[in-house]
């Protein structure tokens, strides 16, 4: 027997994964903002102007609002740095663009993917 999966499955998974890591490191920023409240000042991603979006995720509040770039350019996911998911989706990219560099690394994330800022 055959098993396939389908694209939307794999968009599905990798949405889970992003909404898992981002709850298991910012749970406090995403509780206050569902709630309508500033973050802590100790809040390391409070600086990025963090919101959610329609799916719940955590996306960085842009100065690219008026650039002509897909939504997820303008205003990429936030992703811990210190994570597992996040070191393998880059070497992920890293690997499929044939070990391009940091740069090109980065920019292939964020066109395929449409959603990386890693902070520290």
């Amino acid at each position: 027997m055959d098993f396939y999966i389908t694209a939307d499955e794999i968009q599905n998974a990798e949405y889970f994964w992003l909404k898992r890591v981002q709850s298991e490191f910012y749970s406090a920023e995403i509780l206050a903002l569902k709630q309508n409240e500033q973050l802590r000042s100790s809040s390391e991603i409070k600086s990025l102007v963090p919101y959610l979006d329609e799916n719940n995720l955590l996306r960085l509040t842009g100065r690219l609002l008026e650039a002509d770039l897909c939504f997820g350019e303008k205003h990429p996911v936030i992703l811990p740095r210190r994570c597992k998911f996040t070191e393998l989706l880059v070497i992920r990219e890293h690997e499929r663009i044939g070990h391009c560099g940091v740069s090109a690394t980065l920019t292939q994330l964020r066109k395929i993917i449409g959603y990386l800022r890693v902070v520290s």
